[in-house]
């Protein structure tokens, strides 16, 4: 009777069935520990750009000043961006190209982690970036420049403000009801991007989405990930940049976007989306909930009939009979509802 069989097999078969059932919808799990984990979130919180949004960026406006014209400041921007292969590059460099510019030639160009460019051209220095940016260089923007609705990259030559680009983002057309399907679970949501607060607060209110916190560095996000988890419990995090690698290996939780996600973000988290699609989000924890209850209905079931039959055979009632039953019977019902599991994503 008190042979361990059906808590043996039913338990690893049953998180096994669990990985295969979210292999099924697309849903890669790193392991029985990220079943285990993703039930227990009690926060959701997601990356913008390519989760919440398309990641599909396009310049939406540019603005000049400083007696510069708009093609002239798009093909600074061009210099500045021509060896980035970040989603907002892409779209000035693409815009570079339908309008047919020829970019200044670059000399040299530096990094500045969270702000932007700084780029040396043959005829001076431009910086292209975030208001941080110019900031950091003694640089004044007009006030017109400091309430833009969108993503904006601020542009500076030879120390004086020329204009900015604006570039948006459209929200996924399915983000909306993946947040509701999230909340079914009462899950609280939340998004930290390092967008414009304005652009931020429009995304999360179109999607629903609890609370955003802008313009935020990998470090800030960090930092606003461990206050949500003391505020809330175990925290979930989404995302797929490689800024976001660092949060996804800090959440309790994380998952990453996996058609357009770069290589650092997979690698760092526990759930990997083999698609962009957020509907997937609720499905994974649709199939871990589901997963630990019948792992828990398995060690009920068999810790619980074995207790009775070890009694019943300790006063003399029970027969070989029920010995058996306690034993093979109870491995049998254990595994065939571990099997359950598997369709545990429809």
């Amino acid at each position: 009777i008190s042979c361990p069989c059906a808590l043996v097999l039913s338990v690893p078969l049953a998180f096994f069935a669990g990985i295969g059932a979210g292999s099924k919808k697309g849903i890669l799990f790193k392991g029985g520990v990220s079943l285990e984990s993703l039930a227990a979130v009690k926060a959701v919180v997601m990356d913008k750009t390519g989760t919440v949004t398309e990641g599909n960026f396009k310049v939406a406006q540019i603005v000049s000043d400083g007696g510069y014209t708009e093609d002239r400041v798009l093909a600074f921007a061009g210099a500045a961006e021509s060896r980035s292969t970040h989603p907002i590059a892409t779209s000035i460099m693409e815009e570079v190209k339908n309008r047919r510019l020829d970019i200044p030639q670059v000399a040299d160009i530096k990094e500045i982690s969270g702000k932007g460019m700084e780029v040396t051209l043959e005829d001076g220095k431009l910086l292209c970036g975030n208001l941080e940016l110019l900031a950091m260089n003694g640089i004044e923007v007009p006030e017109k420049a400091k309430e833009i609705y969108g993503t904006e990259v601020l542009l500076a030559f030879d120390g004086k403000y020329i204009g900015y680009i604006v570039i948006n983002d459209k929200i996924k057309s399915d983000s909306k009801q993946a947040i509701n399907d999230i909340k079914r679970y009462g899950l609280w949501t939340a998004m930290l991007t390092g967008d414009s607060q304005k652009n931020a607060e429009m995304v999360a209110k179109e999607a629903g989405i609890d609370a955003c916190y802008a313009k935020q560095l990998p470090q800030d996000k960090l930092n606003n990930l461990s206050k949500i988890r003391e505020e809330k419990g175990a925290v979930m995090f989404v995302g797929d940049g490689i800024n976001d690698a660092p949060v996804l290996s800090r959440a309790d939780i994380g998952i990453a976007m996996g058609a357009l996600g770069s290589d650092a973000a997979i690698e760092a988290a526990d759930i990997v989306l083999m698609d962009d699609d957020p509907l997937k989000i609720s499905k994974a924890i649709h199939i871990s909930k589901k997963c630990i209850r019948i792992v828990y209905e398995n060690i009920y079931f068999a810790i619980g009939i074995k207790i009775i039959c070890l009694v019943l055979g300790a006063l003399g009632i029970a027969n070989m009979w029920a010995a058996i039953f306690a034993d093979v019977g109870v491995m049998v019902i254990a595994v065939l509802n571990a099997i359950r599991a598997l369709n545990a994503g429809k």
